[in-house]
């Protein structure tokens, strides 16, 4: 097909597209990110964590000790444990993903490359590691605010 025959005026065939709205990617974490974080105690037992994820409708767990996040369980790193007795494991032996932090501040460009890193898929959203956190933001939050929802 020749320039002749398309149906769009020479100047738009040409014409490049205008660049994609990035400004989402300045949206800082507190603004986008899911407050409170769905936690379960080490020595719980893997059918509790299978629990808390149900009764909160979330895909991972956060596994905490006396000294804080131990990294979190997610309902993909359940399945080997799925077909075991789950009651009689507990919570620490199933943590799939350690513990990443973004301070509430940070922006979403910074939460993107973060959560581009290889076994990374939830971080805890907290101005120092030592403090509490004050959420959580995984891969879905950055999908859902690019997509303008």
């Amino acid at each position: 097909m020749s320039f002749e025959d398309s149906p769009f005026p020479v100047r738009d065939a040409v014409t490049p597209p205008p660049p994609p709205d990035t400004r989402w990617l300045q949206t800082p974490v507190r603004a986008f990110m899911r407050p409170g974080v769905v936690t379960v105690a080490e020595d719980a037992s893997l059918l509790q964590v299978q629990r808390a994820m149900i009764a909160h409708g979330v895909h991972a767990v956060l596994i905490t000790a006396v000294g804080g996040p131990l990294g979190w369980v997610t309902a993909g790193g359940l399945l080997p444990w799925l077909a075991k007795e789950p009651e009689l494991y507990p919570a620490r032996t199933a943590i799939t993903e350690q513990v990443a932090y973004i301070p509430p501040g940070a922006s979403a460009s910074e939460a993107l490359q973060a959560l581009s890193a290889s076994a990374v898929s939830h971080l805890l959203v907290s101005p120092r590691t030592v403090s509490s956190p004050q959420g959580v933001v995984s891969e879905i939050d950055l999908v859902r605010l690019a997509s303008g929802r």
